[in-house]
């Protein structure tokens, strides 16, 4: 989903590239200068590569925004711990690196992506991967989208730094008085 803000009419391209810098798909989306807001979710291929991927915004292949998000790699299938055999095709994306019908490959110079060799590599050595050694891949993976923010204990603890989280502002426990509805009173009202 992308938001705009009120401007002249545009045609901007996104371009969706996998953790391996491959050019998953390229379009072309037309924003009206009433436009606020436009989505499209392309149909590509599964399984999706695990690990980082960039969506680039670009106007004239100029960019205009560049965002990462993170595909996490399955530790589980069926309820089980994910198999050698399962996940050797479950983490190497889909058959031959076609994420759709047409390849966007010819771009990659036009975006200057590194060379995928590397990168290549990687994926294919993570995507042998199961149990421990799985699972911290994906921790060190997660670790680089997220950081904590705060902690708080939900009761009483030995840790006299944390603070309680019915005390924590931030906390979901923290009483929100906009949301504790009373009677009705006399006057029909709720307040």
């Amino acid at each position: 989903m992308q938001r705009w803000a009120r401007g002249p009419n545009l045609t901007a391209t996104v371009v969706w590239i996998d953790p391996t810098y491959v050019v998953a798909t390229s379009y072309d989306i037309v924003v009206d200068a009433e436009t606020e807001v436009t989505q499209y979710k392309p149909p590509l291929s599964r399984p999706l590569r695990p690990g980082a991927w960039t969506v680039r915004l670009l106007q004239f292949w100029e960019p205009l925004g560049e965002t990462r998000f993170l595909v996490l790699p399955l530790t589980f299938n069926r309820k089980l711990p994910l198999r050698k055999d399962d996940a050797s095709w479950l983490h190497a994306g889909p058959p031959h690196n076609e994420y759709m019908e047409q390849s966007f490959q010819g771009l990659s110079g036009i975006l200057n992506l590194p060379q995928p060799e590397p990168a290549e590599e990687a994926a294919r050595l993570h995507a042998e991967l199961t149990g421990p050694e799985l699972e911290a891949w994906t921790d060190r993976e997660l670790s680089s989208f997220w950081s904590v923010a705060g902690l708080c204990a939900m009761g009483s603890s030995t840790c006299p730094s944390l603070e309680l989280c019915r005390l924590t502002s931030w906390s979901s426990l923290f009483p929100d008085p906009k949301s504790e509805l009373g009677p009705v009173k006399t006057d029909g009202r709720l307040r």
